[in-house]
Formats: structure tokens, sequence, C-alpha cells
């Protein structure tokens, strides 16, 4: 069990994902989306980040359901909704500010727009889990060969893995 903290980035992912570790950092991996997340949580929220990683590391023995317990119930506010951003990262690809998506969810939610949303970058955007969750792909890309649609797509275990 490595400790580096991509290492521990990668693990914790999966714990809040639910998407197997060797999926999110696959050995052959030229896009490596993974240090782009890294780099961008990082950057946003610097002592948080490092607080979230040091929780999992120091829980990482423990069962994931347990884990994703202590991070998303027992940590306070901000590991919460940080954690809660990372999770997002990985889905849709975008950031939403931790603070804004705690206020998105008191009682008294504001008003109006959605939340503001940065989209980390386009190879984000093409990489987000949602597209493997919902078996398909965003407009106007696809790692699909040709015809692709003529057959059986396979199943979400094959997209997603059994999460660890």
């Amino acid at each position: 069990m490595s400790n580096t903290p991509m290492d521990l980035f990668v693990g914790l992912s999966a714990v809040l994902t639910g998407i197997d570790k060797g999926k999110l950092a696959p050995p052959l991996d030229p896009i490596n989306i993974k240090q782009t997340y890294f780099d961008y949580a990082q950057k946003q929220k610097p002592a948080d980040f490092q607080q979230l990683l040091d929780i999992y590391n120091k829980n990482q023995t423990l069962p994931p359901a347990q884990i994703g317990n202590i991070i998303l119930n027992q940590s306070g506010d901000a590991i919460r909704y940080l954690a809660r951003s990372v999770m997002l990262m990985w889905y849709l690809g975008s950031w939403y500010d931790p603070a804004t998506l705690q206020k998105y969810n008191s009682k008294n939610p504001p008003s109006g727009s959605p939340p503001a949303v940065a989209v980390i970058s386009s190879e984000a955007y093409t990489q987000g889990w949602v597209w493997s969750v919902a078996q398909a792909h965003p407009m106007g890309y696809s790692n699909f060969t040709f015809g692709y649609w003529s057959q059986q797509p396979p199943s979400l275990e094959d997209f997603i893995g059994g999460g660890s």
C-alpha cells in the first residue's frame, strides 16, 4: 500500500465515487486526468485538501463505507463539502466550490440561478465518469469505433469496475 499523495488521492476518489482504483488510474493513461484533478483540487483548497488526504490515509484500511462515513459525516463541513466537490469533479469534469455547495445544501438555499461551475478542461469534460456510468459519450466526442451503436453495450461493471 503506497502512501504517495497521488495514491492517496486515487484511493480516496475510489471510495468517494465507487469507481475502481484501476479505472481511475489505469496503468496506461495518456490523458492522466487524475493529475489534472489532483492539481486542481489542491490549488483550490490546499489545507483542506491535505487534511482530506490525511483522513483517508489514517483510515484507508477500513471498509469503503466506513471511510465514506468518516469523511462525509464526521470530519466537519470543510472536508465534507470538499469531498463532494471531488466527487463532482470526477463525474462531471467540473469544479463546484465547496462553500457554494454548502450554501445550496442549507435550509434556505440561494434562489435563482444554479451554482457557478468551472469546467476544468476539455479533457476533464470528455473524461467525466458520468459518460461511462450512463454508457454514453459527450456530444462530438467518442472513444468508440464507428458502428458501436449496432451492438449491445458492455455492462456497467465493465465501465466502472467494482469500486474499492
